[in-house]
């Protein structure tokens, strides 16, 4: 495993997951209202590989619903289905905040 340095925190949102390309990946990152904790998780819904950056993202309860077909997965708990038709948990990736002199940076551990 390998840690990235991926953006500024305040580039992040909680209303909303934002999309950045990582060694390869397309991984969206969003803060959490709730436990103020940055998640990284997997673009696409694996039920019918779909983007998910335009998904609802539900801030309260760390949840995102496919765009296309609905599927719910709750981040906060590994990227468990909450609802199908996906039936495979999304990868949650480990995120760090680091403070440095020129600001606090998330990282992401792939």
């Amino acid at each position: 495993m390998a840690l990235y340095k991926v953006c500024l925190l305040n580039e992040l949102s909680s209303e909303k997951a934002i999309k950045f390309h990582v060694d390869g990946l397309d991984i969206l990152f969003v803060k959490s209202l709730q436990s103020k904790q940055v998640y990284a998780f997997d673009n696409n819904c694996n039920h019918a590989d779909k983007p998910l950056e335009k998904g609802k993202w539900n801030s309260e309860t760390s949840e995102i619903t496919c765009p296309f077909h609905k599927a719910v997965f709750c981040i906060a708990e590994g990227g468990a289905v909450k609802a199908p038709p996906a039936c495979v948990p999304l990868t949650v990736y480990e995120t760090e905040i680091r403070t440095e002199a020129d600001g606090s940076f998330v990282y992401v551990n792939l």
